[in-house]
C-alpha cells in the first residue's frame, strides 16, 4: 500500500468518525446518546466556557475528548443537573 491509498484510508475513517459525531449531537440516534460540546453547553446552561472549565476542572461535569474538543453526553449532563439540583424556594437564601 503507498503513501497515497493510506492517506485516502485515513480520511475516510475521519470523515465517518465526524458525520458519526454530527449524528450523536443532533440527536439522531439516541437521546440519551446525543452529545454536546462546549459551545452547546453554553447556551443550554446560560454559562460562560470558563465555568464550564471550572466544573471540569472540580469534577463536577465529566467531559470527554475528541480530538482538540471537549464533549458531555446526554446521560453525563442529567447526572450534572440531578447532582446539582437546588430547590427554588431555597435558591439565593443562606
Amino acid at each position: 500500500m503507498n503513501l497515497e491509498e493510506e492517506f485516502e484510508q485515513i480520511k475516510k475513517k475521519q470523515d465517518k468518525t465526524l458525520a458519526l459525531l454530527e449524528e450523536l449531537r443532533n440527536g439522531a440516534v439516541n437521546n440519551k446518546d446525543k452529545i454536546y460540546d462546549m459551545a452547546d453547553l453554553e447556551e443550554k446552561l446560560h454559562v460562560s466556557r470558563r465555568t464550564l472549565f471550572k466544573w471540569k476542572s472540580e469534577g463536577k461535569m465529566n467531559f470527554s475528548q475528541i480530538g482538540k474538543k471537549l464533549y458531555v453526553t446526554e446521560a453525563e449532563l442529567e447526572r450534572f443537573l440531578e447532582v446539582n439540583n437546588q430547590n427554588n424556594a431555597d435558591y439565593g437564601r443562606r
